[in-house]
């Protein structure tokens, strides 16, 4: 997947367009009505938060989506 095409995804799931994806918008675009547990988007958000501020940028996303 080319940068450009993680860079679409990142910014379409980033929906208030801070530059961070949050567990909330995590959540929202794995299952816009509820049925994925907070466990399991926590867990994401841990591996892929290399810095540990509880949110993904960018270049941790690219990581993350290899």
């Amino acid at each position: 997947m080319s940068n450009s095409d993680k860079r679409q995804q990142f910014d379409r799931i980033d929906t208030d367009g801070d530059g961070y994806i949050t567990a909330e918008e995590l959540r929202e675009s794995l299952d816009g009505d509820g049925r994925v547990s907070e466990e399991h988007v926590a867990t994401i958000v841990r591996m892929a938060d290399e810095d540990g501020d509880r949110r993904i940028d960018f270049d941790e996303y690219a990581k993350f989506v290899r």
